[in-house]
């Protein structure tokens, strides 16, 4: 089933009151499921701020050292929210948002878990760093609480159970497609690695960049790693610069790969620096020192997606400035992707979402077309290659499956 009622409801959002929103969604819930449907949203006696909402909790890291990378995730989870209100609610109903911290730790993402299960969610939207939502998944599949994570990009978190979801594509293609885009189109031939062996998606990223490049034919001249928190990393940068790669892989969060990039070019390295998903914002570290490099990434303003032109002009008349955040757009997704599940389940029953879930199909949203395969992951998703060029995150291409 697509998400019809996705592009007109926020259409009509843009263009419209808060009446007219209702009475379209209401109209183009009609066109997909019917007139019972219509009787039912037209003959309530119950208004909307006055029916049972549906908890849904939310995972993120609010303090810590993540709370920079997820915060705009948080806030495209709100918007997503505000704009399923807005239109009228799922099936009538508001959506009431818990909104729970990780403290940016795998046990603190536990902790968050367990919490969600008290108080009675009905679903989750997060974990976003990968190692977060491994911690919580075990739980939540457990607990039978369906739970969509917008970017966590390890294989493994999906591979919990059935009740876990994802938005984004996966490291293994990930890591496979800047490989390949390092040799094909940069034409390199020699590449060193820099991973962050506190975080799990830095180091998975990693494996398959290696692997994917020597099986290009490139050699990796040197491979190591540093710690999340560490500051100084002239050493490692001092056997880079003496082997000369033609690339540097580094698939490390906002903070750590910007702080080794800024410090690199300050000791001379030349060479080009690739990245991951996870750069979000990487020019508050790296400062102007960014200029030249690639990262791969699940979106970017000028996809050519139609949900992510209306996105944009959603998030520019709520928040008065454009998207900065390459991956806070898979968030907006995760929770209209739940939202689908749920009108198409017509019940808040957890069994029935996870059911509804896993037979997504053709989902339109704004970070591409989303149909989940057996493991709860998008289908054919495609990996945005961004070049840093003149102080701006310019689209470079796109790189299928």
């Amino acid at each position: 089933m697509t998400n019809s009622f996705f592009r007109k409801r926020t259409l009509l959002r843009l263009a419209g009151t808060f009446a007219d929103a209702v009475l379209i969604s209401s109209f183009t819930r009609f066109l997909q499921y019917g007139l019972p449907l219509l009787y039912l949203l037209l003959f309530s006696t119950t208004p909307l701020h006055a029916a049972k909402p549906i908890l849904i909790g939310a995972i993120f890291s609010q303090t810590g050292i993540a709370a920079v990378h997820n915060e705009p995730l948080i806030s495209m989870v709100q918007l997503a929210v505000e704009d399923i209100n807005l239109s009228g609610g799922i099936n009538g109903r508001p959506i009431q948002l818990v909104l729970l911290d990780n403290q940016s730790t795998p046990i603190g993402s536990t902790i968050a878990a367990e919490e969600a299960i008290r108080l009675g969610v009905t679903a989750v939207i997060g974990a976003h760093w990968s190692s977060h939502s491994l911690a919580m998944a075990p739980i939540l599949q457990k607990a039978g609480i369906p739970m969509i994570s917008p970017g966590s990009t390890n294989p493994n978190v999906t591979l919990v159970g059935s009740y876990i979801f994802r938005a984004c594509f996966l490291d293994s293609f990930q890591g496979k497609a800047m490989a390949r885009f390092a040799h094909e189109e940069l034409n390199a031939k020699t590449a060193a690695i820099l991973r962050n062996i506190d975080e799990q998606y830095s180091v998975t990223l990693a494996e398959f960049f290696k692997e994917s490049f020597s099986d290009l034919g490139g050699k990796v001249l040197f491979d190591s790693g540093y710690r999340g928190k560490a500051v100084d990393f002239a050493n490692l940068i001092v056997k880079i610069k003496n082997c000369t790669p033609d690339v540097v892989y580094l698939p490390g969060y906002t903070r750590d790969s910007g702080l080794i990039i800024k410090q690199a070019r300050s000791m001379g390295v030349k060479t080009t620096f690739l990245g991951g998903d996870a750069w979000d914002e990487i020019e508050r570290y790296a400062g102007d020192n960014i200029e030249g490099s690639y990262q791969s990434a699940p979106w970017h303003p000028d996809v050519p997606f139609p949900e992510s032109k209306i996105l944009q002009k959603l998030y520019k008349r709520k928040y008065h400035k454009p998207i900065s955040n390459m991956s806070a757009p898979l968030a907006y997704d995760a929770v209209h992707l739940l939202a689908n599940a749920i009108v198409k389940a017509g019940t808040t029953n957890r069994k029935a979402i996870r059911d509804a879930l896993a037979e997504t199909v053709g989902f339109h949203g704004a970070t591409g077309i989303i149909t989940f395969d057996k493991n709860g992951d998008p289908e054919n998703k495609e990996v945005i290659i961004i070049k840093f060029h003149d102080g701006k995150r310019i689209f470079h291409k796109i790189i299928k499956p």
